[in-house]
């Protein structure tokens, strides 16, 4: 009888060992996922209630939406004839007043302010997708390590994501995954320029220039918003002279990427693609910096060869165009603030 007790509690110690083996493992596995994308999955159409949504109750929760892009689809069809989306809106959205003081810490996180809340929907299947990137995501995508500022953002982006399950208290929560980064996620330049008695005098005239610029190479400058603008007197940003960005569209390569055969819309939560703008206080020098277009492939897995080089492509052009316009392009440095 002890020889089969000591035989059972041998077995059974081995068996919480095995067993806390593999809890071990499973831990390791889902501490080494990377999240790139949160996925709400909502049965049937939703483009509407969406649409609602986003137009009636962004606002209470301190959210503005610039420049929103609805239908998007319908106009794909109208420029190339087809379309495999029954919708595709890009939501760009900022929360002014929770993330105008986190940039005299990291301005670069303004590369994805205003972001994407995407909502898309394939002719083919009886359900609506409404996504946007994790906030993991961008931290390691732009380097992030300050823990205010990822505090401050996380908080932000969870007010949205409370939003959306409100609205849609049924849908089915995933997550796309990735493995690592793209080697170079981030394009940044430098224009140092000689300092007017009128600010303001530069400032039209390179927003005016680098508009045209991008224009006359076949893009399309979807959207503007001033950080610095402020509707109640306060100023959030000491730190910045000047604070703008641009969303920058190519909508041949947009098409190509979200709209066709074997087409992911799911990548649209990129688009358009923010580039943000800032002269510190009393500097003489603009600073640019825009999410590389490779970010794409590297947190989608996109494997198709046509795509790749399409991708690859705009990437360097964009990198050139700024060189013609006489930016530097420079590493990623630290934000150090200056003493106000």
């Amino acid at each position: 009888m002890k020889k089969i007790f000591g035989i059972t509690l041998i077995f059974a110690l081995c068996s919480m060992e095995t067993f806390a083996v593999e809890q071990v493992k499973i831990s390791v596995m889902e501490d080494s996922t990377k999240k790139s994308v949160i996925v709400y999955t909502i049965k049937g159409n939703a483009e509407e209630k969406y649409n609602k949504m986003m137009k009636e109750q962004l606002k209470p929760i301190g959210f503005l939406a610039p420049d929103p892009r609805s239908g998007v689809n319908k106009v794909y069809k109208k420029m190339y004839g087809k379309t495999t989306l029954d919708g595709l809106s890009f939501m760009t959205i900022v929360d002014k007043k929770g993330i105008k003081p986190l940039l005299n810490i990291d301005p670069t996180i303004a590369a994805f302010n205003p972001f994407n809340l995407l909502m898309y929907k394939h002719k083919d299947k009886n359900e609506t997708i409404i996504s946007h990137l994790t906030t993991d995501a961008v931290f390691e995508m732009l380097g992030t390590t300050n823990q205010e500022v990822k505090d401050g953002y996380s908080k932000s982006m969870k007010k949205i994501d409370a939003l959306v399950m409100k609205n849609f208290p049924d849908a089915k929560i995933s997550y796309s995954t990735y493995e690592k980064p793209a080697a170079d996620t981030m394009m940044n330049f430098e224009y140092e320029f000689k300092r007017p008695e009128k600010l303001v005098d530069f400032i039209d005239e390179i927003q005016e220039k680098v508009e045209d610029t991008f224009d006359e190479k076949g893009y399309i400058m979807a959207g503007f918003f001033n950080f610095k603008e402020t509707f109640d007197g306060s100023n959030l940003l000491p730190q910045m002279d000047e604070f703008w960005t641009f969303s920058l569209c190519h909508f041949k390569y947009s098409y190509a990427f979200f709209d066709n055969e074997g087409a992911r819309p799911d990548a649209a939560v990129f688009a358009p693609c923010t580039m943000y703008m800032y002269i510190q206080k009393d500097t003489n020098k603009l600073v640019v910096g825009m999410p590389r277009l490779q970010n794409w492939l590297s947190m989608f897995d996109i494997k198709d060869k046509a795509r790749i080089e399409y991708n690859q492509k705009l990437d360097k052009e964009i990198v050139e165009i700024f060189k013609e316009m006489g930016f530097k392009e420079v590493e990623s440095t630290p934000f150090t603030p200056i003493k106000l």
